[in-house]
C-alpha cells in the first residue's frame, strides 16, 4: 500500500519492540525516514537493524534514551542526520507503569507515570507541532490503552496518566 509518505520523517517512541516496533516497521515499508527511540540501547539497535533491512526503508537513526525527560527529547530532536524538529509524523507510544496497590505508590511513582504517559508525549507534541503547521503537513499518532475507556483494576498509575493524556488530546 502506498500511503504517499515516502521520504517523510517520523519520530517513533518505544520503537524497540511491541506496537512501537510494529509501527516503525510499517513506516519503514513506506519508505519513511525515522528517528527511533527506546530506553534499551541493545534492543533498539537490533530493531534498527531489522528496520534497515526492509525493502525500500528510509533512513533509520536509533537514539537510546528516555524521551519523558528533557535530555531524552533533546537527544531525539537533535539526532545527527535527522530532521531536527521538522518531523512530519510523531508516534507517541510507551510502556505503561507497573500495576499495584495505590497505597504503595508515593509521589515518585506518580511523577514517573505522568512523565512517561502524559507529560512526555505532550512535551514532544509541543516541540514539533508548530513546524508541522508551518509546513502544512503533520500526523500525530498517540497509542495509549483500552484503560482510557474501561479502567483496569490495579493499574491506577496507567489508568490515571493515560486517561489524563487522552483528555488533553481530546481538548
Amino acid at each position: 500500500m502506498d500511503l504517499g509518505i515516502a521520504g517523510r520523517w517520523a519520530l517513533v517512541r518505544g520503537a524497540s519492540k511491541g506496537l512501537g516496533f510494529g509501527c516503525a516497521e510499517a513506516l519503514a515499508g513506506e519508505g519513511v525516514n525515522q528517528v527511533v527511540v527506546a530506553r534499551n540501547a541493545d534492543a533498539l539497535e537490533d530493531a534498527a537493524s531489522q528496520l534497515r533491512a526492509i525493502a525500500g526503508a528510509g533512513k533509520v537513526i536509533p537514539i537510546a534514551g528516555d524521551v519523558s525527560t528533557q535530555e531524552g527529547r533533546t537527544a531525539a530532536l537533535s539526532a545527527r542526520g535527522g530532521p531536527g524538529r521538522d518531523f512530519d509524523i510523531l508516534l507517541n507510544n510507551s510502556a505503561g507503569p507497573p500495576p499495584g496497590d495505590f497505597r504503595e505508590w508515593d509521589d515518585e511513582h506518580w511523577h514517573a507515570a505522568l512523565n512517561a504517559n502524559m507529560l512526555g508525549p505532550i512535551a514532544l507534541i509541543r516541540e514539533i507541532i508548530d513546524g508541522m503547521a508551518e509546513r502544512g503537513f503533520g500526523r500525530i499518532v498517540n497509542i495509549t490503552s483500552v484503560a482510557v475507556k474501561a479502567p483496569i483494576a490495579n493499574f491506577g498509575l496507567s489508568n490515571g496518566a493515560r486517561s489524563g493524556f487522552t483528555g488533553f488530546i481530546a481538548a
